[in-house]
C-alpha cells in the first residue's frame, strides 16, 4: 500500500490511462473514419445502381404511360370490356401491345436485333443465374421460336385484364409450362396461351374497391418463373402498367396490365466488378412480393435478407434505410430503397448488400497495430515517468526525510541544492525555514531559560506581553540558610555549580507541583500558584511543594560535599500579576502585600522550616498539621502576623 501512495505510483496511475484513453479515443475515431469511407464507396455504388434504375424506369414511363392511357380509350377497346367479348379484346389489344412491346424492348437492349446464336451457350444461367433479374445480352432475338412466337421466353410482354371488382379476367402470356404470380395472385398459362386465374380476386384489395385504388394510372411489379428454351428455370421482375379502362361518362370498368422486364442490367456488372476487389463483392437485387429475385445473392441468404427488408418496408418513413445483417456469421450491410413509395399496389424494393468481413479484418488489423503502438508508448511513458519522478522523487525523499528531522527538534538538518529549477528554489526555501526554525529554538530555549515556560507561553500567544491583572495567589520564598557562611571560602565557579545544582533540584519539584517559577534572587527561588493561570487548591499545592523540597533537600544532603538547609515561607492573597519593566526588558511578576509577607515569612523560618500565613493555613488546613507560633510584627508589615509552622 506505500507504494501506492508514492508520489511515482500517482504519476503512473495518472500517465497511464491518459495514454490509453488518447489510444482508445484515435482507435475509435479511425475505426468511424475508415467506416465512414468503406460505407461511402458502397453508397456511391448504390446510388449509382438506384440512378441508373430510376432513370430507365423514367424513360419507359415517359415513353408508355401516354401510349397505355390512349389505347384505354380506343372506341374498340372499351366495347369489348363492355360486352366481355375476350376474343375481340384479344384481337384488338394484343398485337398493339406486341408491337409496343417490341419497340420498347428494342429500345431499352441494344443487342435485341442479334441473332441467339452470339449470346450464351446452352446451359447457362440457372435459376437465379445470369439472365434472371433483367434481360441479359444475347438472350433475345427477333428470331421467333419453334412454335411461331415473335418473342423468346423471358422476352414476351405480360398482358392482363382485371374487372371493376379488382378480378382477373384474362391474362395472355407466350406459351410457358410454369406458373407465375401476378401482383399477388397466382395463374397457370394452358397450351392456347390463355392464363386462367386461380384465386378470384387480388389479395392485397382486401375490402377496398379497385376504382377507388386506382384512381389513375399506376406501376407495379410482380415476380415471374419461366423456364427457357434449354429448360433452365429463370425468374424475372416485371414492370406492369396498370392502366384503368373508363367509358365516356367516367363509368370505371376495370383496368388492363402491361409488363415488361425490368432492366437491371447493372446488377450482374457491378458483382462481377467489385468480386475482384479487396473490400468484397456487392450484391443486388430486387424484393418482390416478399421473395428476393436476384442472380447475384446467394440463395441460402435470400430469405433472410428478405424477410429483414420486408419487415422494415412496413415502418412508416422506412423507404430508404440502412441495415446490418449477420449472415453464416458475416456482418452484412444492407441497403434498400422502395421502387414504388407511395403505390396502392404491393411495394417493390432495389436491395443490395455486401459483406463487412473485410472491413472487419481491416478493423482488427487497425486493432492489433494500434494496441502494438499503443503498448509501446505505454512502455516509453513507463520509462519516462521512471525517469521524472526518479528526478522529482529524489529531491522530495529528501525533503521529506529532512521534514521528518525537524519534527523531531534537529533544526541543523539541511538539504542539498543541486537544481536551479523549482525543486532547487524550494530546497532553498527549506534550508532557510531550517535556519530560521534553529534561530527561534534557541530564542525560544533562552525564554524559557529566563523565564517559567508557562510564562514564556502566555508571552509567546499573547505577543509577548502579559497585560496586569488581579490574581489571588499563593507564594512560596525557599531560601538557602547561612549560604554566605558555606561559600565564602569556595572558588566562585565551584560556588555557582552549587547554586545551579540546588536550583534545578528546587525547579523540578515545583514544576512537579505545578508551580511557576517567577524569579531566582540570589540563593532565594520564588515560586508562584495561581498565576498567570491556576490549577486549583494553589495554597495545598504549595504546602505540599514545600514539603517536597525538604524532603529532597535532605536526600540530596546525605550525598553531597556541601549540605544545604533552607527555609520556607508561603503567604497567599490579592497580588498585581504581569509584565513589568521596560520596552527593551519585560519581566513576569506579582506584586502586592502578601508577596512582601511571604518573603518575611521565609526571613523567620529557621532551617528545614516551612512558615505559614494564616491564610495559607485556612486553606490547606485539611491537608497539612501545623501550630501557631507568637504573633509577630514583620519588617514592613503594619499590623502583627500570625505565623504557622508546618509539622508535617
Amino acid at each position: 500500500m506505500k507504494w501506492f501512495s508514492s508520489f511515482r505510483a500517482k504519476l503512473i496511475c495518472t500517465v497511464f490511462p491518459v495514454v490509453a484513453a488518447v489510444t482508445v479515443v484515435a482507435l475509435l475515431m479511425a475505426e468511424r473514419k475508415f467506416s465512414a469511407a468503406y460505407r461511402h464507396l458502397f453508397e456511391e455504388q448504390f446510388e449509382q445502381q438506384i440512378e441508373t434504375l430510376t432513370s430507365s424506369r423514367k424513360r419507359r414511363f415517359e415513353a408508355l404511360s401516354q401510349v397505355l392511357e390512349q389505347l384505354a380509350s380506343q372506341p374498340e377497346i372499351l366495347k369489348a370490356v363492355e360486352k366481355r367479348d375476350f376474343k375481340a379484346l384479344g384481337q384488338v389489344l394484343r398485337p398493339q401491345l406486341e408491337n409496343l412491346a417490341s419497340e420498347r424492348l428494342q429500345s431499352e437492349f441494344p443487342l435485341l436485333g442479334r441473332d441467339s446464336r452470339e449470346g450464351p451457350k446452352s446451359g447457362a444461367g440457372p435459376k437465379g443465374g445470369p439472365g434472371g433479374n433483367g434481360v441479359p445480352p444475347g438472350r433475345f432475338s427477333r428470331v421467333s421460336d419453334p412454335k411461331g412466337s415473335r418473342f423468346l421466353p423471358g422476352q414476351a410482354p405480360f398482358i392482363g385484364l382485371i374487372d371493376e371488382k379488382g378480378k382477373f379476367i384474362s391474362v395472355q402470356q407466350q406459351r410457358t409450362p410454369s406458373g407465375m404470380s401476378l401482383l399477388g395472385a397466382t395463374a397457370v398459362t394452358d397450351e392456347d396461351g390463355e392464363v386462367r386465374r386461380k384465386g378470384d380476386k387480388l389479395p392485397w384489395l382486401e375490402d377496398r374497391k379497385l376504382e377507388d385504388v386506382l384512381s389513375e394510372q399506376e406501376v407495379g411489379y410482380l415476380r415471374l418463373d419461366f423456364t427457357d428454351r434449354e429448360g433452365h428455370e429463370i425468374e424475372q421482375v416485371r414492370e406492369v402498367f396498370i392502366t384503368p379502362l373508363r367509358e365516356q361518362d367516367g363509368k370505371f370498368l376495370g383496368a388492363f396490365l402491361f409488363g415488361l422486364p425490368l432492366p437491371v442490367q447493372m446488377e450482374r456488372a457491378l458483382y462481377e466488378q467489385t468480386r475482384r476487389s479487396e473490400l468484397g463483392e456487392i450484391m443486388s437485387g430486387v424484393l418482390v412480393e416478399d421473395e428476393l429475385v436476384t442472380t447475384t445473392i446467394p440463395a441460402a441468404q435470400r430469405k433472410e435478407v428478405a424477410a429483414l427488408v420486408s419487415a422494415n418496408m412496413l415502418l412508416p418513413g422506412k423507404a430508404q434505410r440502412e441495415l446490418t445483417l449477420n449472415i453464416g456469421g458475416v456482418r452484412h450491410e444492407v441497403f434498400y430503397r422502395v421502387l414504388n413509395p407511395g403505390s396502392p399496389f404491393p411495394l417493390a424494393a432495389q436491395v443490395n448488400l455486401y459483406p463487412l468481413s473485410a472491413l472487419d479484418e481491416e478493423i482488427r488489423d487497425l486493432r492489433r497495430n494500434v494496441g502494438a503502438v499503443a503498448v509501446a508508448a505505454l512502455v516509453v511513458a513507463l520509462l519516462v515517468v521512471l525517469w521524472i519522478s526518479r528526478n522529482l522523487s529524489g529531491p522530495v525523499t529528501q525533503l521529506a526525510q529532512a521534514a521528518r528531522e525537524i519534527e523531531r527538534g534537529n533544526f541543523d538538518v539541511r538539504v542539498p541544492v543541486k537544481r536551479r529549477d523549482e525543486l532547487g528554489a524550494l530546497a532553498f526555501s527549506f534550508n532557510q525555514m531550517a535556519a530560521g526554525l534553529a534561530l527561534q529554538d534557541k530564542y525560544r530555549s533562552v525564554l524559557n531559560a529566563v523565564a517559567d515556560p508557562a510564562v514564556a507561553q502566555r508571552l509567546i500567544e499573547q505577543t509577548g506581553r502579559l497585560g496586569g491583572e488581579l490574581r489571588h495567589v499563593t507564594m512560596l520564598f525557599c531560601d538557602i540558610r547561612g549560604f554566605t557562611t558555606l561559600t565564602e571560602n569556595m572558588p566562585p565557579g565551584e560556588v555557582i555549580d552549587l547554586l545551579n545544582e540546588h536550583m534545578t533540584l528546587m525547579t523540578e519539584i515545583a514544576y512537579a507541583h505545578d508551580g511557576i517559577v517567577d524569579k531566582f534572587v540570589g540563593d532565594l527561588i520564588m515560586v508562584l500558584f495561581g498565576a498567570p493561570v491556576s490549577c486549583g487548591s494553589d495554597a495545598a499545592r504549595a504546602v505540599q511543594c514545600a514539603q517536597a523540597m525538604l524532603e529532597a533537600r535532605a536526600a540530596q544532603n546525605a550525598e553531597a560535599r556541601h549540605p544545604i538547609e533552607v527555609g520556607i515561607g508561603i503567604a497567599t492573597g490579592s497580588v498585581v500579576a504581569g509584565c513589568m519593566g521596560s520596552d527593551q526588558r519585560l519581566s513576569y511578576t506579582v506584586l502586592g502585600h502578601s508577596v512582601n509577607l511571604a518573603s518575611r515569612l521565609c526571613g523567620i523560618a529557621g532551617k528545614s522550616e516551612i512558615i505559614l500565613d494564616d491564610e495559607t493555613y485556612a486553606e490547606a488546613r485539611s491537608l497539612v498539621q501545623a501550630q501557631p507560633l507568637e504573633p509577630v510584627q514583620l519588617k514592613g508589615i503594619s499590623s502583627l502576623v500570625q505565623p504557622w509552622r508546618v509539622l508535617g
